[in-house]
């Protein structure tokens, strides 16, 4: 009989769990070490399978124990462990297998125990003194991958070895927030993983939780001592975080904790300017029940009241200006930014409840944009007669003129917007004033061909 016949029946034998077979092919002088067709080897055939005595025929007649198959890197004592065969794992490490060995990608066999969740291979792993920190292609531990499989009994005798490396064990607990496994999370605090670490960004546990919008880990963390005012690289905090988001429940926790309510992110924006921003009115006013300030503006000179503005955002406008106490009112609602006002901010959106409510406030109405431009002279650059009717019966200075000595008459005129022009004459326009460049409102008409506005104002004795 030839030896290749001698190795396939040697394959065979060990494949079927057949000793006397084995034993006798070895006696013989058969290697061994003999692979199959795809290069696994008879060791680990019968390390797959579980055949202890034939794994311990083969190892006494010299079967290489930490032979790797070509293919994927795989050794005996991997195949084991991947195939729950607790006691040829065990035999494999007793005579000399490496438990540290990886295959093509990294990984070892405490990480196929682990994926396995076989809780007893991998404490036969521990007793033996594996490496428990060893990184896969993917950087993965064995604890990690036990964390994101949610094998918890393994992530406890992980943590019990008691010497992974601090920094990597710490994002673990990140990635068990963002997972939301809640006794993960028990289990890593438990074993004093830093309640604060960062990932790169600066994120905390405790912001990671917010954004999960899940409060059983918020308030785990806050009782394991999180920094509830610890900000990220971009200045922002938890509150900031909840406020964007607009949950209550966990806004209100974080306050009763001793949430900064001021705090600024990089931007100058603080958890108001952030709620005002989202739209969510019940967290403005919230916040402003725990005595966030109005008056705040961020870097680009907004503050929430401008926010609330320019979203077109009534109701949080309105409860916003009854906190606005009444020495800032003024300078918050006539301050310039970007060369508009509050309220010439609202002109321009066509929003007459914003208006409303700014005039009630206290808007100055004559009160000059970029440009010398009011209020009045903005709709009726839009030609929007209903906002312009109320500015006019707010006392809006309809004869004021802009840098250019143009009046709100001479803008409606120049483009073409009949029912404003009448309007303006009717509220006591001068008529004949001159821009700067010596035109009169009939003049800009004629000159765009507005005709009907050209009539309007003959009418009304508007002179050549």
């Amino acid at each position: 009989m030839g030896a290749t016949q001698q190795n396939s029946q040697l394959i065979q034998a060990v494949k079927t769990g057949n000793m006397i077979n084995t034993r006798a092919l070895l006696h013989k002088g058969v290697n061994p070490n003999v692979k199959d067709k795809q290069g696994i080897s008879a060791l680990m055939l019968a390390a797959t399978k579980g055949y202890t005595e034939i794994v311990r025929v083969l190892l006494d007649r010299g079967a290489d124990v930490n032979y790797a198959s070509k293919r994927y890197g795989m050794t005996a004592l991997m195949f084991a462990a991947a195939h729950h065969q607790l006691d040829v794992a065990r035999l494999l490490i007793q005579r000399g297998a490496d438990i540290n060995a990886k295959n093509e990608d990294g990984s070892t066999a405490l990480m196929a125990a682990t994926l396995q969740g076989d809780t007893e291979m991998v404490d036969l792993f521990l007793e033996a003194g594996v490496d428990i920190n060893i990184e896969d292609q993917d950087r993965d531990t064995a604890l990690k991958l036990a964390l994101s499989k949610g094998h918890l009994s393994i992530v406890q005798a992980l943590l019990n070895r008691g010497n992974s490396e601090h920094h990597k064990v710490g994002l673990l607990l990140l990635q068990a927030i963002e997972q939301q496994a809640i006794q993960g999370v028990q289990m890593l605090l438990s074993a004093g993983v830093d309640v604060n670490v960062c990932n790169r960004d600066g994120e905390t546990p405790l912001m990671l939780a917010v954004d999960g919008g899940n409060i059983e880990l918020v308030r785990i963390l806050l009782g394991a001592g999180a920094d509830i005012n610890r900000s990220n690289n971009d200045g922002g905090t938890a509150l900031m975080a909840v406020a964007a988001v607009g949950d209550l429940a966990i806004a209100e926790l974080l306050l009763e904790a001793g949430a900064e309510i001021q705090a600024c992110d990089q931007d100058g924006e603080t958890a108001l300017n952030l709620a005002v921003v989202e739209g969510h009115f019940e967290m403005v006013e919230l916040l402003l029940q725990w005595g966030a300030k109005v008056d705040v503006t961020n870097r680009l000179g907004d503050t929430p009241l401008r926010v609330a503005t320019l979203q077109g955002y009534r109701s949080i406008l309105k409860v916003l200006v009854q906190q606005v106490t009444l020495e800032n009112l003024p300078h918050l609602l006539n301050t310039k930014v970007f060369g508009e006002t509050v309220l010439t901010v609202a002109i321009q959106s066509g929003n007459l409840e914003l208006i409303e409510i700014l005039l009630d406030a206290g808007a100055d109405i004559n009160y000059c944009a970029d440009q010398g431009k009011t209020a009045l002279m903005k709709a009726a650059i839009r030609g929007d007669i209903s906002i312009v009717k109320v500015l006019l019966g707010r006392g809006a200075d309809v004869n004021l003129k802009d840098d250019s000595g143009s009046t709100a008459l001479m803008w409606a005129a120049s483009r073409g917007y009949e029912e404003t022009v009448k309007l303006l004459i009717q509220s006591g326009a001068n008529i004949n004033d001159k821009n700067h460049g010596g035109y009169t409102a009939l003049m800009l008409a004629e000159f765009q061909g507005y005709q009907p506005v050209r009539k309007q104002l003959k009418k009304a004795n508007a002179q050549e």
